[in-house]
């Protein structure tokens, strides 16, 4: 201000502008400028002060927020590996129940053919002793007057019959209660010989 004044009446009286006057006019507004540029300065320092706060806070709430989806997922992760590890567990069980099975299921079908082998073989013999019944019931009928008054001969014969009735008994082959009542009948000793012939 003093040096404005003093410029002011330097040229009042001497009516020029000397170079003292000018640098010290140059100065004036080299630090009016100075001055309008620290303010700017200042200013967007403030602004970028104030988002780089922003983006700091930000940031730290990010690593916080992650931080415990972190934790969490890492508890899941344990839990999820112990669950498998069980189920790995179970799954060994099972292959090992179902190799057992397997081998249960194979005996037992060798078995159950096997029986079935031995049932046709009983049911063949039970056929063929139930034919050789019905031929020598077929024979008696035939030879019944032939062998009137021959008791030796004819208690020959049904002992033969009770001996193939029993057999066929014996088998233990699927028969009809028909034939089953029939060698009965044929394998009761003394019945056979009052058993009247009826024709299957």
């Amino acid at each position: 201000m003093l040096r404005a004044a003093f410029l002011a009446g330097s040229v009042l009286l001497t009516g020029a502008v000397t170079p003292v006057e000018k640098v010290v006019e140059l100065l004036d507004k080299l630090q009016a400028k100075v001055e309008q540029e620290g303010k700017e300065e200042a200013a967007a320092y403030d602004k970028y002060a104030c988002f780089c706060k922003e983006q700091v806070d930000e940031k730290q709430y990010t690593i916080e927020k992650s931080d415990k989806k972190i934790e969490k997922l890492s508890a899941e992760i344990e839990k999820l590996s112990g669950e498998i590890s069980a189920l790995d567990g179970e799954i060994g069980e099972l292959a090992k129940k179902i190799t057992k099975l397997e081998g249960e299921s194979k005996t037992a079908q060798e078995a159950r053919d096997k029986e079935h082998e031995t049932y046709l073989e009983k049911e063949a013999d039970a056929a063929s002793a139930i034919d050789a019944c019905e031929r020598a019931i077929a024979a008696l009928k035939e030879s019944k007057a032939s062998l009137k008054g021959k008791a030796e001969l004819e208690g020959a014969a049904l002992a033969q019959v009770r001996s193939v009735a029993r057999l066929a008994l014996a088998s233990g082959a699927a028969l009809s209660s028909d034939r089953v009542r029939l060698l009965s009948a044929l394998a009761q000793p003394g019945a056979a010989y009052e058993y009247k012939y009826h024709s299957n």
